[in-house]
């Protein structure tokens, strides 16, 4: 059995070769072997020369994808992938030693699995403040923190049990089916997310099984930029605008229900969605103005942001 791995990265040059040190004490799994794909997504800093650095220690390939946007990173990645399953992760994780290791047997224990997901566990650079840990169920998607539980098993095709894109694997046949859309992910000119889901829900579609591997972990980086009210904002203002597009697309069910097609609107955008952008914006800005304690604005921040991305793709595209 040949395993690829693939990682896609743009301009984290630093942070690359801390997961690439990783990647190097990952422990070799039995009956299998395995390649290693970084994909170059125009990389403008030294992200091709720390890849070199390490092509000795790695069974690696640099593949370079000049099309900015994650989606095509992973597209390129599924191209030059020669393996018969595909691990995915991100480039500011730390891997366990035994990550690999732990897909290569579910691999063996599963051949009716087409999708396998692993821990995810959020690692602060510095010390989080009170509000996030005491809102983290409302924080989930946003710190991609994902534990099912200490057992392998066999998972529902449900959305909350999907894993997330910094750690997951896939049977490359299925993976070949169902490629990534080019319209989601993170890209410099888009900020919408969801292209590892909508991948999943094709897959699963497919038929096949999808397992929970509990021992294969990462830890994921949460840098001190992203733990602020700013950036609860910016990321929900993203959901917003991948939940319009999505409507726009008929694929919305990944994001809950569509924006319906009628109704009266204001430049093209539902009234109802400028209606809730004013009101959990005046709920959010009253209560926090008043001192209350995070746990009772945070979720019309939350809301508030949603609909302004909502509402901004939706006047950019009418």
């Amino acid at each position: 059995m040949l395993i690829t791995v693939i990682m896609c990265t743009r301009n984290r040059a630093r942070q690359l070769h801390h997961v690439l040190d990783s990647f190097v004490a990952l422990r070799q799994p039995d009956n299998a072997t395995w390649e290693m794909i970084v994909v170059d997504n125009g990389s403008t800093d030294d992200t091709p020369a720390v890849i070199e650095a390490f092509s000795d220690r790695l069974p690696l390939r640099r593949v370079w994808q000049p099309e900015a946007g994650l989606s095509n990173a992973r597209n390129a990645g599924v191209a030059a992938a020669k393996g018969d399953y595909i691990c995915w992760t991100d480039d500011d994780v730390e891997l366990d030693p035994g990550w690999l290791e732990a897909y290569a047997r579910a691999f063996h224990r599963y051949p009716d699995g087409t999708i396998f997901g692993g821990v995810v566990e959020p690692v602060y650079e510095a010390t989080p403040p009170d509000w996030m840990i005491d809102n983290a169920d409302l924080l989930v998607d946003l710190l991609a923190k994902r534990d099912h539980g200490p057992e392998e098993r066999c998972m529902e095709a449900e959305l909350s049990l999907f894993p997330y894109g910094a750690n997951f694997a896939v049977r490359a046949a299925e993976q070949r089916q169902c490629l990534y859309d080019p319209k989601l992910g993170v890209s410099p000119n888009q900020k919408r997310l969801g292209e590892e889901t909508t991948v999943l829900v094709a897959i699963a579609a497919l038929g096949g099984a999808h397992y929970w591997i509990p021992s294969s972990r990462v830890r994921h980086l949460i840098p001190a930029s992203r733990m602020s009210f700013d950036y609860v904002a910016v990321y929900f203002q993203s959901v917003g605008e991948t939940w319009a597009y999505m409507s726009m697309m008929d694929g919305a069910p990944i994001m809950g229900p569509s924006i319906p097609a009628g109704g009266r609107r204001i430049l093209g955008v539902p009234v109802w969605i400028w209606r809730h952008s004013i009101t959990e914006n005046v709920s959010y800005r009253v209560k926090r103005g008043m001192g209350k304690n995070p746990r009772e604005w945070l979720n019309n921040l939350i809301m508030k942001s949603r609909m302004i991305g909502a509402r901004n793709f939706i006047l950019r595209n009418s």
